[in-house]
């Protein structure tokens, strides 16, 4: 149930058409009225209460028009199955950047990036793996695939993204942080 504090947010929700956009937004719904879905195509089943703005990631002013406003962003938008190189590069790499710059643009405080099993390699899910998969330089790529690299750009790009963010807001007070 929402309580007044989330009533007001406004969440932006990327990839709310996939799989598990479609599968989270019930959830999400019930706990922040204000949500916000966004993806290149409208959701199937979008409901009455639900707010829906559409977004290509590869595009930078469309992306900035649906994080306007926004509180915190829900990243799970990009091209969900292994692809072509340009596939994978434009949604899952220049579409990140979209969304983390658009983020940044808007004064966004929270941006939630869904990573996924592949960020270590393209291991199949029924692999179970462990420490002993890895290979002495750290990083065992497992099958090759271009998701692999996305997945692994994203994770580096927000890091460096947030360093910036922090050098130019300056160091955390965390004593007053709410």
């Amino acid at each position: 149930m929402a309580d007044a504090r989330n009533a007001a947010r406004r969440i932006v929700f990327t990839g709310a058409a996939g799989g598990i956009g479609t599968m989270t937004r019930p959830l999400l719904a019930g706990l922040y009225p204000g949500l916000v879905l966004s993806d290149r195509v409208e959701p199937a089943d979008l409901q009455p209460h639900e707010t829906f703005v559409p977004a290509d990631l590869t595009q930078p002013d469309e992306v900035a028009a649906a994080l306007a406003g926004a509180d915190s962003v829900i990243h799970l938008g990009g091209h969900s199955v292994e692809g072509t190189w340009d596939q994978i590069l434009q949604a899952n790499i220049v579409g990140c950047y979209n969304v983390f710059e658009a983020a940044r643009e808007a004064g966004v405080k929270r941006v939630i990036f869904a990573s996924s099993n592949h960020a270590i390699g393209f291991y199949p899910r029924s692999r179970r793996i462990g420490a002993d998969a890895m290979a002495i330089d750290g990083f065992h790529p497992g099958e090759p695939a271009y998701r692999v690299i996305a997945k692994a750009a994203a994770a580096h790009l927000a890091a460096k993204l947030a360093a910036q963010q922090d050098a130019a807001d300056g160091p955390a007070d965390l004593e007053s942080s709410p």
